[in-house]
């Protein structure tokens, strides 16, 4: 039989001290320029193109004192800006007669984008406006505008042609977050500062206590049960520590730290009623994560109390092409069985999410281990046989 385990991609190329590029292997991916772009050395090549397209551009000396390096390294770096399609070239300056670096105006504004590049940065954007994933669609909007007009006519007229013929299906919340809200949680986790929101829990106002653990809770009455539809939700006030924000399922979730030590929660942005800024700073923890967060969590949900537990799953033939096409989790490993079957194992905390997504697979599909899991799949196969005679029966 044969084990493949699917892991996560080996870096990409990486640059030397000194300039030089190798790729993930080892090898050499060329001399002077970087095959992936690094976000310092993308913001230096963009200081470097305003300067040279201004009245007075820099020489090789200039830039070299400048950034403190050598004359050879300006030459790295020339190549980079090229490398990325700033065109440019050298001439001497009206005012000294010195050989400088320019880049004219209209080249600099003009972005060279190939026709798949351009399918990247706009159409991909512009197919996702308006769904759950874009979490303010009014900054996508612009950015998506001042993208577009900066492209080359050629390029443009390609992106015309793939009106209605270019989509993105994705399920949409009945609720989407507020724009303000996206921008003042991101500040939040850039500025790590503390949040103070209301927020809406999906369940139904008490009348006594229940509910989430209780922060400073305050009630408030959900808009459309006020118009009769629906129950009262309860809405509670708290505080707290924005450690980072993803997106999965349909919604935007925000991982944070409820204060006053309530430990590591999950909140949908859809539910924020009301977020503000605090001056409150925290601490993130040393090495700190989304990924490492979720690592045993099926999709989205971390169950503190659940300890982490193999579970083993085999799909028989009919399935097992999808099931192997598709990595569903970080630690998986998938194994090939006699006749088309494969054994999926994955370590997983919790398995409140993974009980639907194995009963989808309905007799395709068969709990090995652990046993627990296995024994809450027969109940519900158990309960929806029972619904299902109750219905025929009259």
């Amino acid at each position: 039989m044969e084990t493949k385990k699917h892991r996560a991609p080996k870096g990409e190329a990486t640059t030397d001290t000194r300039g030089r590029t190798r790729d993930g292997e080892g090898g050499r991916a060329g001399r002077g320029v970087k095959r992936t772009d690094n976000v310092d050395m993308v913001l230096r090549a963009q200081e470097v193109a305003h300067w040279a397209a201004s009245t007075h551009p820099p020489t090789r000396q200039e830039l070299a004192k400048k950034y403190g390096i050598t004359p050879r390294a300006v030459n790295n770096l020339i190549n980079y800006m090229k490398l990325i399609r700033i065109d440019v070239t050298t001439t001497r300056r009206s005012s000294d007669n010195k050989l400088a670096y320019t880049v004219r105006v209209a080249d600099f504004l003009r972005l060279d984008m190939s026709v798949s590049e351009a399918v990247a940065s706009v159409h991909l954007q512009q197919a996702v406006l308006g769904t759950p994933l874009v979490g303010d669609d009014r900054a996508a909007a612009d950015s998506v505008h001042r993208i577009a007009a900066r492209l080359r006519d050629q390029v443009r007229e390609k992106l015309d042609a793939l009106d209605g013929r270019f989509a993105v299906r994705l399920l949409r919340a009945a609720k989407t977050p507020r724009n303000d809200a996206f921008r003042v949680v991101l500040e939040g986790i850039l500025e790590n500062r503390v949040l103070d929101i209301d927020y809406e829990s999906p369940y139904k106002a008490p009348g006594a206590a229940g509910g989430a653990k209780a922060g400073g809770a305050g009630a408030a009455t959900d808009p459309d049960a006020a118009a009769g539809i629906g129950k009262a939700r309860k809405v509670e006030t708290i505080s707290i520590e924005p450690y980072g924000i993803f997106f999965a399922r349909r919604s935007w979730y925000v991982v944070a730290n409820k204060r006053p030590g309530a430990g590591m929660r999950l909140y949908k942005l859809a539910r924020f009623k009301r977020v503000v800024l605090s001056d409150t700073r925290f601490t993130m923890p040393r090495g700190w994560s989304i990924d490492s967060y979720l690592r045993n969590a099926w999709e989205v949900i971390v169950s503190p109390s659940a300890k982490p537990a193999r579970v083993v799953i085999e799909f028989d033939a009919k399935v097992a092409g999808n099931m192997v096409e598709t990595v569903w989790h970080p630690t998986q490993e998938i194994e090939r069985l006699p006749g088309g079957a494969i054994r999926f194992t994955a370590t997983i905390a919790g398995f409140d999410e993974l009980q639907p997504w194995i009963l989808g697979y309905g007799s395709h599909a068969r709990v090995v281990a652990p046993k627990e899991l296995r024994e809450r799949i027969h109940a519900e196969i158990r309960a929806m046989h029972q619904a299902a005679e109750r219905e025929a029966a009259g």
